[in-house]
């Protein structure tokens, strides 16, 4: 965007530093067409395709290069979520995944492991196609919108009116504050959007005082387009940023005067 950030999710750069039991799934069509099980009334409604859960395990174990520890569930709500705890990935992924297709395979681990946008984008579409297998429910994870100068759930909603009809149907939230580090940081991820969980999060640094409400209008402006705007595939990779998104992203009436705010206070959001 004519200085040293690159627009990808609203990145000042291009990266930011970031017991196994029972689980239980549906047997995938294809599979159960093979198999004929005689179960106890007993039973749980759900059930256990072991090798297909190990298969996507060795996939992840093999990217992540340390013990993996997976759980495959009929969550309503949490998709996919991930943690790295003692050297440990732990991750839970719905069932709908067991019998995905290879490049929602590919997209899945590189979105475990590196929370990759593109990958992000790619399970979003197959979510949604495949949105008869979910019971969506209400978040239970309490969300952070209104902070200390900035009221994100209010830039949501008059933005929504002003350029999407209010058409666009995405949660919002201020994210974590990432925890001291030593020396000044080189790289800051201003705001991000999440396909899988439809969710949009700012950057914590951005509630302050002086950073001035068009520009945090901006970032939301700008993650709220990559609900509308889907990424283009292209030579195997996806577009985040097409002519369509770029153009559309323009009509934002402070869209110069921004960029030009967050040319000249690069240092400081990285100091904040």
């Amino acid at each position: 965007m004519g200085s040293p950030l690159v627009p990808f999710g609203r990145m000042v750069a291009a990266r930011m530093a970031r017991g196994r039991g029972a689980a239980a799934i549906r047997i995938p069509d294809r599979v159960g067409a093979q198999l004929r099980l005689v179960l106890p009334a007993a039973s749980p409604r759900l059930f256990v395709h072991e090798g297909a859960r190990q298969a996507l395990e060795r996939r992840l174990r093999a990217a992540f290069g340390g013990p993996v520890v997976l759980s495959i569930t009929d969550n309503r709500h949490s998709i996919i979520t991930h943690r790295v705890q003692r050297g440990l990935l732990f991750a839970r992924v719905h069932h709908m995944f067991l019998d995905s297709p290879p490049d929602v395979t590919d997209a899945l681990v590189r979105y475990v492991l590196d929370d990759d946008r593109e990958a992000s984008a790619i399970l979003g579409a197959y979510i949604d196609d495949n949105g008869f297998r979910v019971a969506r429910r209400k978040r239970s994870a309490p969300l952070a919108t209104k902070g200390k100068h900035h009221d994100l759930l209010a830039m949501h909603a008059r933005l929504n009116e002003r350029y999407f009809h209010g058409a666009v149907n995405v949660l919002i939230t201020w994210g974590k504050r990432p925890t001291a580090a030593a020396g000044v940081r080189r790289t800051i991820k201003l705001g991000s959007y999440s396909a899988v969980d439809r969710l949009i999060r700012v950057h914590p640094a951005l509630d302050r005082a002086w950073v001035p409400r068009y520009f945090v209008e901006y970032i939301v402006f700008h993650e709220m387009l990559h609900h509308v705007v889907p990424g283009s595939r292209g030579l195997g990779r996806v577009n985040m940023h097409p002519p369509e998104f770029k153009e559309r992203e323009r009509e934002y009436r402070h869209f110069e005067r921004a960029l030009a705010w967050e040319r000249r206070h690069l240092g400081r959001l990285l100091r904040a």
